[in-house]
């Protein structure tokens, strides 16, 4: 970033309820998190709200959030389409993904596509720069927490 190497150490952690209990072993030296859904499956996007948010905010409260709508090309794909719609459902929209990560209180939406490569250096490159200002930012709250002052 701005001509210097950035390192970025990334845990795709498992969702699974048998990880429960282990999940959380991994948030207290996170710097950002990125709250990632299938943008043809409603039932992962509910989960960022209903399970993903409430738990890494429990555990993570002053870490930033930026939620990640994956799988994009799909939303292309007519038949997984059709499949959806004769479940009386769709692929969630940019639209959708921006107000839930809005009510949440995500810092950023961003929407990727791996298959075509499409904009996974932009959610990257976002997550460096939130995780590289986000450990400025506690690294001051720390230091100045840490002041005794005498008068």
């Amino acid at each position: 970033m701005k001509g210097k190497p950035v390192h970025l150490q990334i845990w795709d952690t498992a969702g699974q309820v048998d990880y429960d209990r282990l999940r959380p072993l991994f948030y207290p030296d996170a710097s950002v998190l990125l709250l990632c859904f299938d943008v043809t499956n409603p039932y992962s996007f509910d989960n960022v709200s209903n399970r993903w948010y409430p738990e890494v905010n429990h555990f993570c409260k002053e870490v930033p959030i930026i939620v990640v709508g994956c799988k994009t090309d799909l939303r292309k794909d007519k038949s997984l389409v059709k499949k959806l719609r004769k479940n009386r459902l769709e692929p969630v929209t940019y639209h959708r993904g921006q107000e839930m990560a809005r009510a949440v209180g995500a810092v950023a939406y961003l929407e990727c596509s791996a298959l075509l490569q499409e904009n996974i250096h932009a959610v990257f490159q976002e997550a460096a720069e939130v995780a590289l200002s986000s450990r400025s930012r506690n690294f001051w709250r720390r230091i100045t927490q840490s002041f005794c002052v005498v008068t």
